[in-house]
């Protein structure tokens, strides 16, 4: 039997054993026995001994799933230059991606920091809203008092002109009497009496304006000190708003980086990945 013979009848056995193939790869294998036996240029023979092999390992991974031992060394062989390389790629991939990964987690833990803050920052602005809203209604309770105060002194003022102006009139109705009057005369003891009851109560007025002006004093000294206390709230209270929206600003900025790290980290590990299949199937790119 000839050569020619019996290589016809390998190809017959191969195409038989693997009837699933793709019609391109046994053309590819048909190709590459030809040349072999034909005696054709090394460098053509090698080339597509190469697509041969790789076209063998993708359709067996294709048609079961599992390349053939064999011939995953006989790809890696023939492809020891790409392979290297892809293996420093991956290298300098790996390297690239722990660093990454270094990244994601501080800009995790960075982000958790704000967070964090923004929490207590938050608890900060309802504590100070409380107490503005506690000073304000103390401010009210104490305006209303002292509207109560000054409507009392107004009314005492009014009592108290009321009444000197009854003193006044008594005493010069006696002035007017006591020239013509006698010792012991009634007019005269009648009017003595009403100017001496009206002293009494203008001097009863006079300590109740006394003590509700000292009053007014106290309340309009405590209103003071309210509004000097809002107004420091009110002050503590913009600079944490002013905080709480650059926390704010620094956790959309940070929380963009993070997606950006991870981003890329997803790509390095995919190329990664990527490499290593191609390196599992001898260098044949799936």
């Amino acid at each position: 039997m000839s050569g020619f013979d019996r290589s016809a009848r390998t190809a017959s056995v191969i195409r038989r054993r693997s009837p699933g193939r793709r019609p391109a790869a046994a053309l590819a294998l048909a190709a590459a026995l030809v040349g072999v036996l034909s005696g054709g240029p090394a460098s053509a023979a090698a080339t597509s001994t190469t697509i041969g092999i790789c076209h063998g390992v993708l359709n067996q991974l294709a048609s079961r799933g599992t390349v053939q031992a064999n011939l995953l060394k006989a790809a890696a062989r023939q492809n020891a230059d790409l392979i290297g390389s892809m293996t420093a790629r991956r290298t300098a991939l790996q390297e690239q991606a722990t660093d990454l990964q270094a990244q994601v987690d501080q800009a995790n833990q960075q982000l958790a920091e704000l967070e964090a803050k923004g929490v207590e920052l938050e608890e900060g602005l309802k504590t100070r809203h409380l107490t503005l809203d506690s000073i304000s209604a103390q401010q009210a309770s104490v305006a209303d008092h002292i509207a109560t105060l000054q409507k009392t002194l107004f009314s005492l003022q009014a009592q108290r002109t009321d009444v000197q102006t009854r003193l006044d009139t008594l005493v010069a109705e006696l002035n007017d009497l006591l020239p013509q009057a006698t010792p012991g005369d009634a007019a005269v003891l009648d009017l003595q009496a009403r100017i001496a009851a009206l002293l009494v109560q203008l001097n009863q007025l006079g300590d109740e304006i006394a003590a509700t002006e000292a009053q007014l004093a106290t309340l309009q000294g405590h209103l003071m000190s309210l509004d000097t206390q809002a107004a420091a709230e009110q002050a503590a209270l913009r600079g944490l708003e002013a905080q709480e929206k650059a926390n704010n600003d620094a956790i959309l900025a940070e929380t963009a980086r993070l997606q950006g790290l991870q981003d890329e980290l997803r790509s390095a590990e995919d190329q990664i990945s990527a490499i290593d299949r191609t390196i599992a199937l001898g260098g044949c790119a799936a």
